[in-house]
């Protein structure tokens, strides 16, 4: 059986095009809970091993201002004491691995 890492998302953005992009993809590519009020979307999913790096690739690639949003992806696994955090903030990503 696999390990499953948990994902903590947040992202914000006055642009509602694009919180819109962000709540529907991933209502349809991750099994989890999506929450969105006002001009944030918080989310918790599982992803297989480790931080789903080729999904939320697409995800970005789908934004129209990737200069105006602030994301923030949290990824752990326990079991293999597997830490990423991540920030993607003026269409920049800062990681920071453990």
């Amino acid at each position: 059986m696999a390990n499953y890492a948990t994902n903590i998302f947040h992202a914000s953005t006055e642009n509602k095009q694009d919180l819109n992009k962000i709540e529907a993809f991933l209502d349809d590519n991750f099994n989890g809970f999506v929450n969105r009020y006002g001009d944030t979307v918080d989310a918790e999913f599982d992803s297989r091993w480790e931080y789903p790096e080729k999904a939320i690739n697409e995800l970005i690639a789908l934004l129209a201002a990737k200069d105006k949003i602030y994301i923030r992806i949290l990824t752990y696994e326990l079991e293999d004491e597997y830490v990423s955090f991540r920030i993607f903030s003026q269409g920049k990503w800062n990681i920071k691995l453990s």
